[in-house]
């Protein structure tokens, strides 16, 4: 009998701002885990079509008469159309729930939704040291968390660019934007400066000494929507796919949850070998960040370094299964790093699965294998994906989404995986052929945690250990 998993901690409380509206942060709710080179950029760009709320609710509504208008008249009304945030509420979205990605911004006072967040303590920092407010950032107008920002009617674009850097120091200094007393700036705000222009996290961009004339600029470099609770219904996505072999991040997403119950996560997996084969390649060939070009170096320090950082758990599934939270988190946290380029260990997927699913019930996870999910067409992807977040779909979305070629692996304008495809090299095909030599030592390293994961999951949760099929995907 393993011991109780969830001890308590203290939650943030919903922030009261000083209108008393009892506005609150919205935190992450919907995560992708886990784990990269599984289509989890590709399966984003699908749900950043199907479930943003341009595709869920009403349209914003026209408010000036169109009659008599040229279509280029007509098309400039448009674009100035005013952000009515009530129809991305319960009531004016008809109840139909939706995802809302937090958004990153940059020096020049433009904003975009971002996919992941790095937040909760992966890869090579911890921002979560920093505190939940440097997160959600500065309570910004819901208008900004919109797909594309337009620019209002009649303001000149160079006007436009220089109200969206003014408007930043607002947002960093203001009380009511800061719930901090005026003048003092958010944790997630910045001062970037002409003098330190490659400061990281905080870089400088010329066009501000250039075009406006600037030696300094404040702006907020993330934040997360802040609404009345009660009155809104949407699913705030973190899709870091480095999250589920860190303890500490597992942690701190069950800590900081208004209440943890309500948290999903969809996780990725690819056959083990071909996925650390195509992260290497993207690492080794695609960006060049891993100077190491023998395959079978990296791989066998790897393998070795795992199999000597615990003897007796290694490939011990048995053991495993049985070992108390305490003992297993130490494990994870010893003997598996959580970020990238960490080739073999991101491909043990059933040792991080058995530890997330000590903090989290088993029906808060949704289990996909890369190769049904680039099989799958877009009616049952997305009904699938609705039935577990609650997003809504339709047949009307459905089969605008397909329009957009989106959510089938097939029809997809952006090729899955593809970026080192073309130009096909003297040292990707040796690569290749590296692969192949070592592919019996990598069956047998990662054949028992294969196993393990079919046992915890699902049967099917099994890859064929025998050699590399025709048509697997390489990158």
């Amino acid at each position: 009998m393993r011991p109780s998993r969830r001890p308590d901690r203290a939650r943030p409380a919903p922030a009261a701002d000083d209108r008393g509206l009892h506005s609150a942060q919205v935190l992450p709710t919907l995560f992708i885990p886990g784990f990269p080179k599984a289509a989890t950029s590709w399966l984003w760009e699908c749900m950043h079509v199907a479930f943003i709320p341009e595709m869920i609710c009403p349209q914003q509504q026209l408010r000036l008469p169109t009659e008599g208008m040229s279509a280029s008249e007509r098309r400039t009304t448009r674009q100035s159309v005013p952000f009515d945030p009530y129809l991305w509420s319960k009531e004016g979205c008809g109840n139909r729930r939706f995802m809302l990605p937090g958004i990153a911004c940059n020096v020049l006072g433009a904003c975009s939704h971002r996919k992941e967040l790095f937040f909760y303590g992966s890869g090579f920092g911890n921002m979560f040291t920093a505190g939940l407010a440097a997160l959600h950032g500065p309570q910004v107008p819901l208008d900004l968390f919109a797909t594309r920002e337009l620019k209002p009617r009649g303001i000149p674009a160079k006007a436009w660019d220089v109200m969206k850097l003014a408007r930043m120091e607002s947002f960093c200094t203001s009380r009511n934007h800061t719930m901090l007393p005026d003048g003092r700036m958010h944790p997630a705000c910045c001062v970037s400066e002409a003098s330190n222009p490659k400061r990281w996290g905080c870089r400088w961009h010329e066009a501000l000494r250039k075009k406006y004339h600037r030696s300094n600029s404040m702006w907020f470099q993330n934040a997360m929507p802040w609404v009345v609770p009660h009155k809104y219904d949407f699913a705030t996505v973190d899709f870091t796919p480095n999250y589920l072999c860190t303890a500490k991040a597992l942690r701190n997403i069950h800590s900081s949850a208004r209440d943890p119950k309500e948290l999903r996560f969809i996780v990725l997996m690819r056959d083990p070998i071909m996925r650390a084969f195509s992260e290497w390649m993207m690492f080794v060939h695609g960006w060049g960040w891993d100077h190491e070009q023998s395959l079978h170096r990296k791989f066998r320090f790897q393998m070795n370094r795992f199999k000597t950082c615990n003897a007796t758990l290694f490939h011990n599934t048995s053991l495993l299964r049985s070992l108390p939270d305490k003992e297993l988190f130490a494990y994870l946290e010893k003997c598996f790093a959580g970020r990238a380029m960490e080739y073999v260990s991101n491909s043990i997927y059933s040792v991080c699965v058995l530890a997330a699913q000590r903090i989290f019930e088993p029906e808060q996870f949704l289990f996909l294998k890369f190769e049904d999910l680039m099989a799958m067409k877009a009616p049952a992807l997305l009904r699938l994906l609705s039935n577990f977040t609650g997003l809504h779909t339709d047949d009307d979305i459905i089969r605008r989404v397909r329009k957009k070629r989106e959510c089938e692996a097939g029809s997809a304008r952006k090729i899955p995986l593809s970026f080192a495809k073309a130009n096909d090299t003297k040292g990707k095909r040796q690569a290749r052929n590296s692969l192949e030599e070592l592919r019996p030592e990598l069956q047998e390293f990662f054949g028992p945690y294969n196993q393990l994961l079919s046992d915890i999951v699902h049967p099917q949760f099994a890859w064929a250990m025998k050699g590399r099929k025709k048509g697997d995907q390489e990158h």
